[in-house]
């Protein structure tokens, strides 16, 4: 009797083990996995959810492992399973991989400019190249109303090419004129927000133009900035005379109206400075060039570029190069270099501040443009 009850014990302990040892041999090395449009920073899920809205910028897959190695790795492929909207059906869109060294790792899909279809979605867990987990979500609802908004939106000849930002501001070109430019601030922009330009011929020389649209692009933004569209002529080939008018949008709403004319550049009224930009010679000869902000330490020359219009006799036109400020602190708003000129009529003005020795000071550079001792613009560029 007491045999048979020990044989039994080994046989009830052998199966424990066996089914422990089983166990083990066969636990999946993903726990769980979690949809969430926010994650904490351990990794765990902080807004878990299954549905997400088509212009939702990010979404996290927050994965609990069962089974952590820094050697391991997890693999997500995020897939459109179904979307009649975009016509999509078992599309990969992205792909990452992460280390599967700490308890919570996390996944991320993040958007592109273009919002997501509606539709049936998946992300794919490969633990170690092996599928371990599939988890499953939706796209859908309507893309949330843009809170941007718009200022300082002026039409004008000359940007800073840093910042997009106007350097002057006029509503009057003259038709010889290579580029006009409209710029303005956006403020509070979400992810990919999109502002649209559309420039219209209203009247004037070309009556089949008239009350057209002739350019509509469009750029996206996200949170604070500037915003800069232009419209140009080819080579040796003048605007249109007339009225023109552009209109900004922001997601379809519109934000700011503002005309403009083009007229003959013989009855542009001084003072009229256009064009001023700094720029870098692109060809030995010095005919082409290539406009820039930014130049490296080791540059040998900084050029600028202005264009005047019908300046009267005797006009005084002078350039100032100004170190702003160094990126050590150490210098600011030093004087480097003033280029002094008599201008008359229209006429273009280029300057250049160059190095002979020692290199530029790293630092942000202003170029001042003063007619008769007045400053009407002031250009950056920086050097680093």
């Amino acid at each position: 009797m007491k045999r048979s009850l020990l044989i039994l014990c080994l046989l009830v302990m052998a199966s424990t083990l066996f089914a422990v040892m089983a166990g083990c041999a066969t636990q999946p090395p993903i726990e769980r996995a979690v949809m969430c449009s926010k994650v904490s920073p351990s990794g765990e899920p902080a807004t878990p959810s299954d549905t997400f809205a088509p212009d939702v910028s990010a979404i996290y897959c927050s994965v609990k492992l069962a089974k952590v190695s820094a050697e391991s790795t997890v693999k997500a492929q995020w897939y459109v399973v179904n979307s009649d909207e975009a016509s999509l059906k078992n599309s990969l869109i992205g792909q990452g991989t992460v280390a599967a060294g700490s308890p919570y790792v996390v996944l991320q899909f993040t958007r592109a400019d273009q919002l997501l279809p509606r539709g049936d979605y998946k992300v794919d867990l490969y633990y170690d190249s092996a599928l371990a987990k599939t988890v499953t979500f939706k796209v859908q609802g309507e893309a949330a109303l843009s809170l941007a908004t718009l200022s300082e939106a002026t039409m004008c000849t000359s940007v800073n090419l840093l910042t997009d930002q106007a350097i002057d501001k006029v509503d009057t070109f003259p038709n010889d004129i290579s580029k006009i430019f409209c710029s303005a601030r956006v403020d509070k922009a979400d992810f990919g927000t999109v502002v649209k330009a559309r420039w219209t011929y209203v009247e004037g020389a070309l009556d089949a133009l008239k009350g057209k649209v002739i350019y509509e692009p469009t750029t996206r933004v996200e949170g604070r900035q500037y915003v800069s569209f232009s419209i140009g002529m080819p080579a040796g080939k003048l605007f249109p005379i007339g009225k023109y008018n552009i209109t900004l949008s922001i997601g379809g709403q519109e934000m700011a109206n503002l005309p403009f004319a083009v007229i003959d550049a013989a009855a542009i009224k001084w003072p009229y400075v256009s064009e001023m930009s700094t720029f870098v010679y692109t060809d030995k000869d010095q005919k082409a060039l290539s406009l820039t902000a930014q130049f490296p330490a080791d540059a040998k020359q900084v050029n600028f570029r202005a264009r005047t219009y019908n300046a009267p006799m005797g006009t005084q036109l002078d350039i100032q190069w100004i170190l702003d400020r160094s990126t050590d602190g150490i210098y600011q708003q030093k004087l480097i270099k003033e280029d002094n000129n008599q201008i008359d009529g229209t006429t273009e003005i280029r300057a250049a501040l160059a190095v002979k020795s020692d290199p530029f000071i790293p630092g942000d550079y202003l170029v001042k443009v003063l007619i008769n001792g007045q400053e009407v613009a002031s250009v950056p560029f920086k050097v680093q």
